[in-house]
């Protein structure tokens, strides 16, 4: 799930609030009027991963591991 912000060169008020949410469902994205919700920081990805690598590794916390990873850099 991604979160943006959009610049646009037009002038939004030709459009009405249902066409623009059309349009960009129909380009894959989801339009939500839900509060965004808190995302972890730089210090919580952190954390998380030094307490899997506190454990003792198995292939199940390697695997958590490497998820954490790809969420935090991508």
């Amino acid at each position: 799930m991604a979160y943006v912000t959009v610049d646009v060169d037009i002038d939004l008020d030709e459009f009405d609030d249902d066409e623009l949410i059309d349009e960009l469902n129909s380009r894959g994205y989801t339009v939500s009027k839900e509060p965004v919700p808190e995302s972890f920081d730089r210090e919580d990805w952190h954390f998380l991963l030094d307490m899997l690598d506190k454990q003792q590794a198995t292939w199940y916390n390697r695997r958590v591991r490497d998820k954490l990873m790809e969420a935090c850099f991508g």
